[in-house]
């Protein structure tokens, strides 16, 4: 039965992906934007690219043996979403507020409904998110190299979702993975150049939602 609900899951995830990635472009403020559906090569690559990216984390949130029924599907939808966050983020440089809103609050009011951690664990992770990455985004408007807004909220959905102190692996390891391509801007000599770093942030909240053992 497990195998089965895995096997389902994968394909539901895969569908949901690819259908998320036709209808990406009205998730954005900018009229400019939602009037500019991807199309040819790019729509493909973006369909394509989150259906199997939904799948994957489906297959992982509901393998036998994880979770109950219940928290694994919470699991493989907050990881889609994730995955949609980062999807907009390589298009648009944008974490879009009709998303990220949203998912901030099912994932507050859904917060009792993790087996592994608690609500107190879930809150604390929220605030220190709120407080953490509002520091870093201070800092660098200070510094003119500022942590952009987007990315910010996107912090603070983590720490709704992982909870202290699993909030703190999460985002080291996004800012691990981010580190390759800054590594690779500087080597090129594009020092000033601007990237994605939603993905890398997203990739490593997945890593602690989707293996939360050794981190929660």
């Amino acid at each position: 039965m497990e195998l089965l609900l895995a096997s389902a899951g994968t394909l539901g995830g895969f569908g949901a992906g690819w259908l998320a990635g036709t209808r990406q472009h009205l998730l954005y403020r900018q009229p400019e934007y939602r009037a500019a559906a991807a199309t040819g090569r790019r729509a493909l690559v973006i369909r394509s690219g989150l259906g199997i990216a939904c799948a994957l984390v489906a297959a992982i949130a509901l393998r036998p043996g994880h979770y109950d029924t219940g928290p694994a599907l919470l699991t493989a939808a907050f990881g889609a979403i994730l995955c949609v966050l980062a999807s907009t983020d390589f298009e648009r440089r944008i974490i879009p507020n009709r998303l990220s809103y949203p998912a901030m609050a099912a994932a507050l009011a859904l917060c009792w409904a993790w087996p592994d951690r608690d609500v107190a664990s879930i809150l604390l992770g929220g605030g220190i998110a709120v407080a953490g990455a509002g520091l870093v985004f201070a800092l660098g408007v200070l510094l003119g190299n500022a942590l952009g807004l987007g990315d910010v909220k996107l912090a603070v959905l983590i720490g709704l979702l992982t909870g202290w102190p699993a909030f703190l692996p999460a985002i080291v390891f996004g800012v691990v993975l981010a580190a390759v391509p800054s590594a690779f801007l500087m080597l090129t000599g594009r020092r000033k150049a601007y990237f994605s770093y939603g993905p890398y942030l997203a990739a490593g909240a997945l890593a602690v939602i989707l293996f939360p053992g050794p981190f929660v």
